[in-house]
């Protein structure tokens, strides 16, 4: 389990010795402070995971530590202690970006899944980042492989020093070529290079496929297919061939010389972590790399060895020539790109332009080329069908022995599906997991967006607040799967009653709070309220149960009940909890007289039932 750097921030040193022992699960690295200036300055120094602090302090709160925290550092997980009650505090801390509450005294199995939760979350975030990185690495170690490779006349002169930095950027401990010795069908193999971090580790001159039982993996090398898998993943005779190079994965991917297996590259490492498809797909590209640089000494006078490298990779390839005109592209290319063959070959390579970038994006690509000799970044482009795709691109410039460019190399992976992980994440961050709506933190960021959008253009705009009544009799009669599901058919009815522009958010438990934009007039607010309080009126029929659900409602409009977020969702809150001490089920306005509101458009209403429902 990986550990996780923890300040607790307390006055109290006994409350910071229970959280110490109860975060032994998660740490042994635990730091202290009295007050928030003590804290804000460990932080500064220890950058920590997570920080779980007290309101109350001398010197200075744990809010103002949060509020100085959040101006430089808006991912660190921050946990408050604080009363419930206090819903001022609550939504002060939820503005400062605040992640969890937790309420003294602490209950060991709801501070546990708390922290476990925050554990999750920060350990997932650092997978994703490492693997990111590594994929990145990677592509620059291949990139830069392929230039030198191209650009050596004798290409084993830097084998050492670019499998070394392949090694490194895959993030692995052991990396190894044996070459197979042709005179007796290709039933063993010699070693070409060995590199390992590990000093006790040793190697096989000579491997005999038949003998070390290895003829498993001969034949699945010699149909192309390479060999990915941890040490629990091997027979007895894998295991020590492990043991001996001191690994626990394995990675072998076949290099092939003019179509015929030629030998193999082997990368392992002393974790069980197996590499993931992407990666081994990119590695697959520079095991095509070795073997095309075998096929052709001389890389600099001859094209073939990218054209041999690009048929042997999953990542696109296309080369051009000194006027950017495509003179080659591989299969990959063109299952990527959907474009034929004939289709590509003397065009320039902007028929993939999507649009989305302006003229300075590829101005700046043009003189780093320029200046370097080659760029690397992320790039969106354009399918034949019109598909819109993401791609990682890495160009390369070929010169002649005069220094003259002759050639542009672009290898390009399909990241499409990464980035799309990565927004799924950023919504998981941004939405109710239960409902599908915003959660705090989103709509605490378009109520201010949407103040400051009002401000400027002298528009109103209402908070709702609805609050489920007798919600809990149901999860206690009918269970909570029941009570769920009632949540998502409100989540859902409301959306539908609202335009595509406002907002609806599930605040908390039963609670959900709307936010509607450029409001124009009382009867358009008064039939968003009617058609939230008719859902009090349409039973739910859910496995044969029918339950009706009440609904208490209060409301606020700005700029009259405040012109900040907290003082309009305080209204709105109060005027909720209102119509609920009055008998429930019922409409609420912050304002008991609707004529001291802005919005001058009331007219032909009945003010009697706004309150009376």
């Amino acid at each position: 389990m990986e550990k996780l750097t923890v300040l607790i921030v307390d006055d109290d040193k006994t409350t910071a010795s229970i959280l110490k022992h109860m975060l032994y699960t998660y740490t042994d690295n635990v730091l202290t402070a009295s007050d928030g200036i003590e804290g804000l300055a460990l932080f500064q120094v220890h950058h920590p995971d997570i920080i779980l602090s007290d309101i109350n302090m001398p010197r200075m709160s744990g809010l103002e530590m949060v509020e100085q925290i959040r101006k430089t550092d808006e991912n660190v997980k921050i946990a408050i202690f604080t009363d419930f009650e206090k819903r001022d505090i609550l939504l002060k801390s939820i503005e400062l970006g605040v992640n969890q509450f937790l309420s003294k005294p602490f209950a060991a199995k709801s501070f546990s899944k708390t922290i476990q939760n925050l554990y999750n979350e920060i350990i997932e975030k650092r997978r994703s980042n490492r693997e990111i990185q590594r994929q990145q690495n990677i592509l620059h170690a291949i990139n830069e492989m392929s230039h030198n490779f191209l650009q050596q006349s004798d290409w084993m002169a830097s084998l050492q020093q670019e499998m070394r930095n392949l090694k490194e950027a895959s993030s692995m401990s052991s990396i190894f070529i044996y070459q197979n010795e042709h005179d007796n069908d290709n039933l063993s193999a010699h070693k070409l290079l060995y590199i390992n971090d590990n000093a006790e580790a040793k190697s096989k001159k000579r491997i005999h496929y038949r003998k070390h039982y290895f003829m498993r993996w001969k034949n699945q090398l010699e149909k192309n297919l390479p060999v990915n898998g941890s040490r629990d993943d091997y027979d007895k005779s894998k295991k020590k061939l492990l043991d001996l190079f001191k690994i626990n994965s394995l990675l072998i991917l076949p290099i092939f010389v003019q179509n015929k297996w030629w030998g193999f590259l082997g990368i392992g490492d002393e974790h069980k972590q197996i590499l993931e498809s992407t990666n081994v797909e990119m590695l697959s590209t520079a095991a095509s790399i070795i073997g095309s640089a075998i096929n052709n000494r001389n890389n600099l006078k001859s094209l073939e060895m990218s054209s041999a490298v690009s048929e042997h990779t999953m990542d696109g390839v296309l080369i051009t020539d000194c006027h950017n005109n495509i003179v080659h592209v591989n299969n990959a290319f063109l299952d990527i790109t959907g474009y034929s063959l004939e289709s590509v070959i003397g065009k320039n390579p902007k028929i993939l332009k999507s649009g989305t970038h302006d003229k300075h994006f590829y101005q700046k690509i043009w003189h780093h080329l320029s200046l370097y000799g080659y760029w690397q970044g992320e790039i969106t482009n354009r399918k034949k069908n019109g598909e819109i795709y993401i791609e990682w691109l890495s160009i390369n410039t070929i010169k002649n022995a005069h220094g003259q460019i002759e050639n542009f190399i672009g290898v390009f992976s399909d990241v499409t599906h990464q980035r799309k992980d990565a927004h799924n994440q950023a919504y998981l961050a941004t939405h109710d997991p239960l409902t599908g709506l915003s959660n705090r933190l989103l709509f605490n960021d378009r109520l201010e967006h949407a103040i400051n959008h009002a401000e400027r253009f002298n528009k109103c705009i209402s908070l709702i607040f609805c609050d489920l009544d007798n919600f809990k009799p149901i999860n206690d009669t009918y269970g909570h799967s029941m009570g769920d599901e009632i949540l998502k058919r409100v989540g859902a009815s409301l959306k539908e009653i609202l335009r595509k522009d406002d907002t609806v958010c599930r605040f908390g438990g039963d609670e959900f709070v709307i936010l509607v934009e450029d409001l124009d007039s009382f009867e358009y607010l008064d039939e968003i309220l009617q058609r939230i309080n008719d859902l009090s009126n349409t039973p739910c029929v859910i496995d044969g149960n029918t339950i009706t659900i009440g609904m208490s409602i209060g409301a606020s409009i700005y700029p009259d009940d405040g012109e900040k977020p907290e003082e309009l969702i305080k209204a709105a809150d109060t005027a909720m909890y209102r119509a609920k001490n009055s008998g429930k089920n019922r409409i609420e306005y912050s304002q008991s007289d609707l004529n001291v509101y802005c919005l001058k458009k009331y007219q032909g209403i009945d003010h009697t039932h706004i309150h009376l429902l």
